[in-house]
């Protein structure tokens, strides 16, 4: 079953009004390694990188 019209833009508001894009460039071979990372331990770049985030924020919010 596909998404109808409505349900795209009502999912497309949401998005907008609650997610912001940032762009990342990176070395390719750290883009690699990331991606390699990523695939052992089944999870998405994305993910990682906001986990990744998170945990450097808490850890320099300590000190």
């Amino acid at each position: 079953m596909s998404t109808s019209d409505a349900q795209k833009r009502a999912n497309k508001k949401y998005f907008d009004n609650n997610y912001k894009q940032v762009k990342l460039s990176m070395p390719i071979k750290e883009a690699e390694a990331l991606e390699d990372f990523c695939k052992k331990k089944s999870c998405s770049k994305a993910g990682f990188i906001r986990d990744a985030i998170k945990e450097k924020i808490v850890r320099d919010s300590l000190n």
